[in-house]
């Protein structure tokens, strides 16, 4: 009698919010790939259907799950690992919509790396850092440590990085943290691998290979400017949400030292004008008092919270 194995090496999610046509040339993509996933699935945090349309139109195959409310990067993190760690495949890619694969075996590179590493690989990925524990900030990967061999050991694989994650660690109660909505969700779930025994692995090569295609083989320091009050919003949830990372892995002077970094620029914001500078405080002082008390909006807004719904998939 022939027995049929079921094929559930590797799934991919996408978390998308109001980028249908984004969103579509990600997919396209990764189907390219040279190993695609097995099972590729939307996560959809719309309030409306217009990439549950678009998907029938052009994907048909795709999976498709109609959360009912934006959850941010994180609660739709949360909801695609869990289902896929719990549908049984072993590596899960938790992807946004517009971080598509640099190079067209990005995705097999990678599946190599982590299978030839054996069970303590918890995730692997292309771009990721180590951070300093007493300040709180990543420290950059040099590039002599990325020549030093095929992969890297690492704290922590951002977002958009291309972050494949060892569904067995999802099944053990390790998830990105829901109420984080957006900004340094994926540290938090770092950490928690990383507490529970895993590495975190970068492919050396991707690493440089992007390094040098975005012309950042050289390190050129930000300077502090103005930001656009359009994304001010984005900073009430880094604050936030960082102070959350801190305190829960016990990174207390990392606590009060970004603590210190966030006040001190939110001052500085004043040599833009009174308004902004007034605009800049308010949003950070909100979201030191929101950690303090421990208010954890699913999204920010002026109104106040806005409560989920059930999800659904198709």
């Amino acid at each position: 009698m022939l027995i049929v194995m079921s094929e559930k090496k590797f799934a991919a999610f996408i978390v998308t919010y109001n980028r249908p046509d984004i969103l579509m040339d990600t997919i396209q993509m990764m189907l390219d790939q040279t190993r695609p996933p097995d099972k590729l699935l939307i996560v959809d945090n719309n309030d409306n259907n217009d990439t549950k349309n678009k998907l029938a139109q052009l994907y048909p195959n795709v999976a498709h799950l109609w959360v009912g409310h934006n959850s941010g990067f994180a609660g739709g993190g949360n909801i695609g690992l869990e289902t896929l760690a719990k549908e049984g495949y072993e590596w899960v890619l938790w992807a946004d919509d517009n971080d598509p694969p640099y190079t067209n075996d990005t995705f097999e590179k990678l599946l190599k790396l982590a299978d030839s590493y054996g069970s303590e690989c918890g995730q692997v990925g292309v771009v990721g850092h180590k951070i300093n524990k007493r300040t709180g900030l990543l420290r950059r990967t040099t590039n002599e440590e990325l020549e030093k061999g095929e992969y890297l050991e690492v704290d922590t694989i951002g977002g958009g990085m291309i972050k494949i994650i060892r569904g067995a660690s999802v099944l053990k109660g390790i998830k990105p943290t829901a109420k984080l909505f957006f900004g340094f969700e994926d540290l938090d779930h770092d950490l928690q691998q990383k507490k529970a025994g895993y590495k975190i692995l970068v492919h050396s090569g991707l690493f440089l290979d992007l390094r040098k295609k975005w012309n950042r083989m050289s390190v050129n320091r930000a300077r502090l400017g103005k930001k656009d009050e359009g994304v001010l919003w984005r900073d009430y949830y880094s604050i936030r949400n960082s102070l959350l990372v801190m305190v829960r892995n016990g990174y207390y002077s990392a606590f009060f030292s970004l603590l210190f970094v966030w006040i001190g620029k939110s001052l500085l914001s004043f040599k833009h004008g009174f308004r902004y500078g007034a605009k800049v405080c308010t949003n950070t002082f909100r979201a030191i008092r929101d950690f303090g008390i421990g208010r954890w909006y699913v999204r920010y807004l002026p109104g106040g919270p806005v409560k989920p719904r059930k999800y659904t998939q198709s």
